[in-house]
């Protein structure tokens, strides 16, 4: 695979720090971390958890300040980013192969090296070494919610892509660290994903119709093993950590490879 030697363009934008609800509901014994604990929600609804804010650089205001930079809640927002059409980021991590949903509403390029499922009518990739888990899928074919979906409440912000000129609307790339659920076998992990603006973690394809829509959600996992959830300044480290690496690239160029089919 071709590598990269400069840091993702993705970390460059980052414009939008906000707060993250705390995944699941807090336990009693866990107040002090899982009160300050950065991440998304998991299932459709948002569960109930304190919100902080931070500025650009992940550290907390002051109370009474008001961060620079921070948006209107679900209103993601991004710097000077690339132009979509000159994003090249698909050759620079050879994306060879195409998947075509079943219903003709997308398509994503992937790497030939990664592991493929494709038989249950949505698309799930899975990186060589087992790090990286992904599916990118229609929500008719996969409603968005219960353990299939993390709506992030106000993810980190990464570029905009190309399919903002074919849905008429902005559509950005998005990372964010998840502590696990309480008393969960499941571990910490960083998340990629797709939004529009004020999307949560959902971009409507052309057409109209409410069930045409698209949902991408990528895992990298394990982090923070055996330890209580990060607050809201280590999150974003971590998550600044890990974009850094050949795993973060890949995913962000088969993100933005994502189409809609006309």
């Amino acid at each position: 695979m071709a590598k990269t030697t400069s840091p993702r363009t993705w970390l460059t934008t980052l414009a939008l720090v906000g707060a993250f609800a705390v995944t699941g509901c807090g336990s009693g014994n866990d107040s002090g971390a899982s009160n300050d604990a950065a991440g998304a929600t998991q299932g459709s609804t948002p569960q109930g958890g304190e919100q902080t804010s931070t500025d650009s650089s992940g550290t907390q205001p002051q109370s009474g300040d008001s961060p620079s930079g921070e948006a209107q809640s679900g209103t993601p927002q991004a710097g000077a980013s690339a132009t979509p059409d000159a994003d090249h980021s698909a050759d620079v991590y050879e994306l060879t192969e195409t998947y075509t949903d079943p219903a003709k509403l997308f398509t994503v390029k992937y790497p030939k090296s990664w592991k493929v499922q494709k038989d249950n009518g949505y698309l799930e990739l899975t990186s060589p070494d087992g790090k990286v888990q992904g599916k990118v899928a229609s929500t008719k074919v996969r409603p968005p919610k219960g353990d299939w979906f993390t709506r992030p409440t106000h993810p980190l912000i990464g570029e905009e892509t190309g399919l903002s000129k074919q849905v008429g609307a902005q559509v950005f790339t998005y990372s964010t660290y998840v502590p696990a659920p309480p008393r969960s076998e499941r571990t910490d992990s960083i998340l990629w994903g797709l939004t529009e603006s004020g999307g949560q973690g959902i971009v409507s394809l052309p057409g109209g119709d409410k069930r045409d829509e698209l949902w991408a959600e990528f895992y990298y996992a394990p982090v923070n093993e055996g330890n209580r959830p990060l607050s809201q300044s280590q999150g974003v480290k971590l998550v600044n950590q890990i974009n850094e690496t050949d795993e973060a690239g890949t995913v962000d160029a088969i993100l933005k490879s994502i189409r809609a089919v006309h």
